[in-house]
This record gives C-alpha cells, structure tokens and sequence, in this order.
C-alpha cells in the first residue's frame, strides 16, 4: 500500500463541498512523489445524485482529462472521492465498480469515502499484496 498525502484545507474543501442532502462524488488530482501519493486538488464531479446515490459522468471525466493534458490542471488524477450520508465508510458494489474504471488507468488509484454525519473518512486502494482493494491503515495516511 502506499502512503497518501492530504493537506487539512483540501479536507475541509472536499467537507464543505458535501453539506447537502444529496451523495457527492470528485476526482482527485495530485501526484506520485517519492514513494508517496500526494492530493493538491479535488474536483467535483457530480453530475446525478440522490440520497444513496452520485454518478461521475464520463463528460466530467474528459473534461478533467482534457484539463490536464491542456495545462489548465496541474498533476493527474490519483482517485476519486464519494460521500455516504450516515451508512459508514466502506466501497459499495457502486463503489467498487467505479474504482475498477478508474484504477485501469493506474494501480495507484484511490478512493476517499467521506461519511457526512460522523465526519469520518476512509482512503481505500489496491492491496497488490492481497490482489484487492483495501482500506488503508491510518499509519499511511498523512494529513499536513
């Protein structure tokens, strides 16, 4: 597994960006550093959503790639982020499935859970140990 690197202030952005009644989903950029992934930026990338449910629409997704490869976003995406109003941190079959199109770009992809009422969140990735994605422990995750 490997160490993921968030600064407090994106944390805070990506919370804030949840305070509705509805599921939220975003991309997150950064880069791979020194053995480290590090996270400089969230996305929103809601585009349908209802209370167990949010949609990263593929329109979203080439636009942030079109972003990226234009210059207009520094870094690549490195994950994604999703909201579960109250019911946990965990990867649902959505989740997962959402993972696995994103993670065949890079096994390094990860996923932020966020639950809205415990404030709590998760980073899960692929385990190449374990051949499955993974919750990390909280030891590889670093907040700056």
């Amino acid at each position: 597994m490997i160490p993921v690197v968030i600064s407090n202030s994106l944390l805070q952005k990506i919370r804030a960006e949840m305070n509705v009644p509805h599921e939220q989903i975003g991309l997150l950029i950064g880069e791979l550093d020194n053995g480290q992934l590090i996270i400089n930026d969230a996305i929103s990338g809601t585009s349908s959503a209802t209370r167990s449910i949010s949609i990263l629409s593929p329109e979203i997704l080439a636009e942030v790639a079109d972003d990226i490869i234009n210059g207009r976003i520094n870094g690549r995406i490195v994950g994604w982020y999703h909201s579960h109003l109250g019911s946990g941190i965990f990867m649902s079959p959505i989740d997962i499935e959402t993972h696995s199109k994103l993670q065949q770009f890079s096994n390094q992809t990860i996923a932020m859970i966020v639950d809205t009422v415990s404030n709590q969140f998760g980073i899960f990735a692929y385990d190449s140990e374990y051949g499955e994605l993974g919750q990390l422990p909280e030891e590889y995750i670093f907040i700056v």
